[in-house]
């Protein structure tokens, strides 16, 4: 028998402990979709350790999020995640969390676009039609100019 003890890099005191509840700050970009990607997120944990470029992917079976990856050539897809999730149950919280912030940010965005009215734009004949009358009132505004006096023309 062994008396070998598993270390979890921890002191005994940190394993007894309960487990500290995880604050997830998720910051949003949303793009123009390019092809199934709709943005791009950003991950804060328990305002102490920052992951970026996750990415906001749609699909037939509804949002999900994609993890930060790099190229690699030995991978079948040819990339490798550089963060991950280890248990299942942290990615169903990191993608509501992820989902949640890219619809708030949607709505927020659509809440801009609606509050910037386009002035009405009018026909180009209505336009061409009130630029006539400006300018007609401008030139009505300007003096004439002075005529020439047959002075002048005695001088020679």
């Amino acid at each position: 028998m062994s008396n070998e003890k598993t270390t979890t890099g921890q002191t005994p005191e940190q394993e007894a402990a309960p487990a500290m509840p995880m604050k997830l700050d998720v910051s949003v970009r949303p793009v123009e979709p390019r092809g199934n990607l709709v943005g791009f997120a950003s991950l804060k944990i328990n305002d102490c350790f920052v992951i970026d470029d996750f990415k906001v992917l749609q699909s037939d079976k509804g949002m999900f999020v994609g993890m930060p990856s790099k190229p690699d050539k030995n991978s079948k897809t040819g990339y490798r995640d550089t963060a991950r999730p280890i248990t299942k149950e942290f990615r169903a919280e990191l993608t509501e969390a992820v989902t949640a912030a890219y619809h708030a940010e949607v709505e927020k965005l659509q809440a801009r676009a609606a509050a910037i009215t386009a002035p009405e734009k009018q026909s180009i004949p209505k336009q061409l039609a009130e630029g006539a009358k400006q300018a007609a009132k401008d030139n009505a505004a300007r003096p004439a100019p002075a005529k020439e006096s047959k002075a002048k023309n005695t001088e020679r």
